[in-house]
C-alpha cells in the first residue's frame, strides 16, 4: 500500500540538499552490483572508497551543509586533489594523501579508475561525463612525466596559455562546454604569477524511473519560517526507511544505477543531524536502502535549482589538514622542475562550484574545481651557459661604454 509522505517531506527545505553528490556518488561507488549471491566490493577498493565517503562528509559539512540551501561536489574536489597529489613530493604529498584517506598514489589511481568507470557506465537517456585538464603557462618547465601521468591515469587534456586574462576566458569556456552550459564560470581572475591550473568537471543528467505527475504551489516549513514554493508530486517507485531519528527516501533513474537519496532528520535540525553523521552510519543507511524492496509511494517534494556560486575552498581544505601545499614551503617538484623556476611554487587557491536542478522529469547536476598553482616571483626558464673555450673579459661602465679593464683567458 502506498504511504503518504507529503506532510513529513514539507518539514525542512534544506533536507533536500544533504549534498546531492554525496547521495549520488557515495551510494553508487560503495555498492557492489547486486546479484542473487551478492559479494562484498573487491578488497583493493574497500579502503579508498570508504576513505572517500569520509572525505565527502567532512568536506560537505565544513562547506555549510545543513545551514543553508547549498550544494557541493566532494567528488569533483577529490579528483582535482588526486591530480595535485601526483605533482607533489615529500611532506606535501604525504599531507595530501592523508587528508584524502589514501596510502599511496597507486590507491589514488585505482580509486579514480574504478569510480569513474562506474559513473560513466550508463545508457540512454542518462548522460554522464568526467573531464580533467591541465593549463600551463608558456615557458614554465612542467615535467613531461607529470603531464603523462595525468593523461594516462586521469584522462586529462593539456593546454597552454600566454596571459592570465585569456586563460580565465578559455578555462571558463572549457568548463561550460564540459558541463553542457550548466556552469559557465569557475574563475573570475588569475594572478599574473599563476603558472598552472588543474581543472576537473563532473556532469550528470537523467530522468526519473517514473516522472512526477503534478506541479503546484504549497507551503514549506523552513527554519526561518513558512515559505510558499513550487512542489511536485506523484506516485513513484521508491525505497524508504523511517526510524525515530530520520526518514530516508531513495529514487531511481533510467539508464543508470545512480540513485537520488533524501535524508530528513525528525528530531533535530539538519545541521546538528549531519554533524553527528559518520561515514560508517551513512554507508549503513545507503546499504539498507540499496538492499530493501521498492514500493509505490505518494511523494511530494519541492522542485529546485541550486547554484553554489564560486567558492574559495582553501579554508575548508586547511581545516581538513591540507596546509603545506598552500605555503611557499610546498614541494611540487614532481609537477615542475623547480630548479628552473625563480621563486617558490605553491597552490594559491582552490575554487569550486556546483549546481543541481531537480524537476518533474529528473535531475541535472554539474560541478567544477580549479586548483591554481603560482610562484612567488615571475617564472623564468634558466638558460644553461658553459664557458669552456678561451674567452675575453672586460670590466666596463655600462652607461659610457668605457672599458676599465680588459683581458683574456686562454690557458687554465
Amino acid at each position: 500500500m502506498a504511504r503518504d509522505l507529503m506532510s513529513r517531506l514539507k518539514l525542512i527545505v534544506t533536507a533536500l540538499l544533504v549534498s546531492l553528490f554525496i547521495s549520488l556518488i557515495a551510494i553508487f561507488f560503495n555498492m557492489a552490483p547486486k546479484t542473487e549471491h551478492s559479494q562484498p566490493p573487491a578488497t583493493v577498493m574497500a579502503s579508498p572508497l570508504d576513505s572517500y565517503t569520509g572525505f565527502a562528509i567532512r568536506f560537505s559539512l565544513k562547506s555549510g551543509l545543513g545551514q543553508r540551501n547549498t550544494v557541493v561536489s566532494p567528488y569533483s574536489v577529490y579528483m582535482a586533489l588526486l591530480m595535485l597529489s601526483e605533482g607533489a613530493s615529500g611532506q606535501t604529498r604525504s599531507e595530501l594523501l592523508t587528508a584524502l584517506g589514501l596510502s599511496s598514489l597507486s590507491d589514488a589511481r585505482e580509486w579514480f579508475k574504478e569510480s569513474t568507470g562506474r559513473f560513466l557506465a550508463c545508457s540512454t537517456p542518462t548522460k554522464t561525463s568526467i573531464a580533467n585538464s591541465i593549463w600551463v603557462k608558456k615557458g614554465v618547465p612542467v615535467r613531461d612525466s607529470f603531464v603523462k601521468t595525468l593523461v594516462d591515469y586521469y584522462m586529462a587534456e593539456k593546454y597552454t596559455f600566454t596571459d592570465t586574462n585569456s586563460a580565465v576566458k578559455d578555462i571558463n569556456e572549457w568548463v561550460s562546454d564540459k558541463t553542457q552550459g550548466l556552469i559557465k564560470e569557475i574563475l573570475k581572475q588569475l594572478d599574473e604569477s599563476s603558472v598552472v591550473v588543474l581543472v576537473n568537471t563532473v556532469y550528470f543528467k537523467s530522468n526519473w524511473t517514473t516522472p512526477f505527475e503534478n506541479e503546484y504551489k504549497d507551503l514549506f516549513f523552513s527554519p526561518k519560517g513558512t515559505v510558499e514554493t513550487e512542489f511536485m508530486s506523484g506516485t513513484v517507485p521508491a525505497v524508504t526507511i523511517e526510524t525515530e531519528d530520520y526518514t530516508a527516501v531513495m529514487l531511481g533513474y533510467k539508464g543508470t544505477d545512480i540513485k537520488f537519496v533524501i535524508l530528513m532528520p525528525r528530531k533535530t535540525g539538519l545541521k546538528e543531524f549531519m554533524e553527528g553523521m559518520t561515514s560508517e552510519k551513512l554507508i549503513s543507511i545507503f546499504t539498507e536502502l540499496a538492499t530493501s524492496r521498492e514500493e509505490n509511494i505518494k511523494l511530494s517534494m519541492p522542485r529546485f535549482d541550486v547554484d553554489s556560486g564560486i567558492l574559495e575552498v582553501k579554508p575548508v581544505l586547511k581545516e581538513m589538514g591540507i596546509n603545506n601545499v598552500f605555503t611557499p614551503e610546498a614541494d611540487l617538484s614532481a609537477m615542475i622542475d623547480t630548479s628552473k623556476i625563480l621563486g617558490n611554487v605553491y597552490v594559491d587557491d582552490v575554487f569550486h562550484r556546483a549546481r543541481v536542478k531537480v524537476d518533474t522529469e529528473g535531475t541535472e547536476a554539474a560541478a567544477a574545481t580549479a586548483v591554481v598553482v603560482r610562484v612567488t616571483a615571475v617564472p623564468l626558464q634558466v638558460k644553461a651557459v658553459k664557458i669552456d673555450r678561451p674567452f675575453a673579459f672586460f670590466l666596463i661602465d655600462p652607461q659610457t661604454k668605457a672599458i676599465i679593464f680588459a683581458g683574456s683567458f686562454v690557458q687554465p
